[in-house]
């Protein structure tokens, strides 16, 4: 697996790289996934439903980069929420977006790519990183 994309949450949230439920490598706007050394990627981009989320942490997004340690965040289990904090979260903007994904194909030995953007209502780029694998 290198890309995990979902869009339950109504909003957009990226991963660092992620390996072994820890963060692996860092991921700044712009920078590479190496995902059969390093781990995945995940993205809920879910920012073009009917209502938006908020978020615990500062947004931090192309333009407007908010590093923090961690974050507050929670997971759904039975009986209600469970409140957790998390290092992984890199990337957050919380107004309409959607996600762009062009594929550069390589020969077997070199590298393909995938090319991921988040793209604002307004056009505007929000996000964007790469996630490259040796072609077999």
């Amino acid at each position: 697996m290198d890309l995990v994309v979902n869009g339950h949450n109504h909003q957009y949230e990226r991963t660092d790289v992620i390996k072994g439920n820890k963060v692996a490598k860092k991921l700044p706007i712009g920078g590479t996934a190496y995902p059969e050394t390093e781990g995945v990627v995940y993205v809920t981009a879910g920012a073009a439903g009917r209502s938006l989320y908020a978020f615990s942490a500062p947004l931090s997004y192309e333009g407007n980069e908010h590093d923090v340690d961690s974050v507050a965040s929670f997971v759904n289990v039975e009986g209600g929420k469970q409140n957790e904090t998390v290092a992984w979260s890199r990337v957050r903007y919380l107004d309409y977006s959607f996600l762009r994904v062009d594929v550069t194909p390589a020969p077997k030995g070199h590298l393909a790519t995938l090319t991921v953007r988040g793209i604002a209502e307004s056009g505007d780029q929000v996000d964007h990183f790469t996630v490259a694998r040796r072609a077999k």
